[in-house]
């Protein structure tokens, strides 16, 4: 008897340590740092498709061969990481400074499915067409350069920062579904003013390396 309440106890609580265990994807859609937590969490099970870079003891992230070369700023799983119907086929990190129109970073997956598979799969949030089969966008954020540095505004402009420039003295922050030349990413994009204090923030894997300063 004590041993079945044993095993039911073990499983109970393997089940209850799954549930708290938030799926990649889902940890990428909010955009926030905690990915990299995340990441650090799924390392050894991400070591059996891809490479996994350790840094701040808690926090991991998946390298590229260089985020500033846009043949260089991917890689592809050694094999797919499923999420409900999809296939997360790669990860994406790509960072440019546009001087004036400012600097733009963009991190997330390569994913075999068609973009309006994605968007479906993830219907727990409010996406928004910006371009038919082409372009969604779902959490749009904006914050000042004035403002505390944690702040983040919901965007309500009717146009944010995806094909256009942000504005003045501003820093934008989105979710997208985008489909690109050769393939298909849910990604996150900051852009925008990004100060060094505002990268260590929000991308403390590029800031750790000092790969982009």
């Amino acid at each position: 008897m004590f041993k079945n309440v044993f095993i039911l106890l073990f499983l109970f609580l393997a089940s209850t340590a799954s549930a708290d265990k938030l799926a990649l994807i889902e940890a990428l859609t909010s955009c926030n740092p905690d990915f990299f937590k995340h990441v650090y969490d799924y390392k050894d099970e991400l070591k059996n498709h891809t490479n996994v870079e350790t840094f701040n003891q808690n926090q991991a992230y998946i390298p590229v061969e260089n985020r500033s070369d846009p043949t260089k700023n991917f890689i592809y799983f050694q094999s797919p990481i499923a999420y409900k119907n999809l296939k997360l086929i790669g990860y994406y990190d790509s960072a440019m400074d546009l001087k004036k129109m400012g600097k733009y970073y963009f991190w997330g997956f390569i994913i075999e499915n068609d973009i309006n598979q994605i968007r479906d799969s993830l219907d727990f949030l409010e996406w928004k067409n910006m371009e038919d089969n082409l372009l969604y966008i779902a959490n749009p954020k904006i914050r000042s350069i004035n403002d505390d540095i944690l702040v983040w505004h919901k965007n309500t402009g009717s146009v944010v920062g995806v094909k256009t420039i942000p504005a003045p003295n501003t820093t934008e922050k989105l979710l997208l579904i985008e489909k690109g030349e050769n393939m298909h990413l849910l990604i996150c994009s900051i852009q925008g003013v990004v100060t060094n204090n505002l990268l260590k923030q929000e991308r403390p894997d590029i800031y750790a390396n000092k790969v982009i300063k």
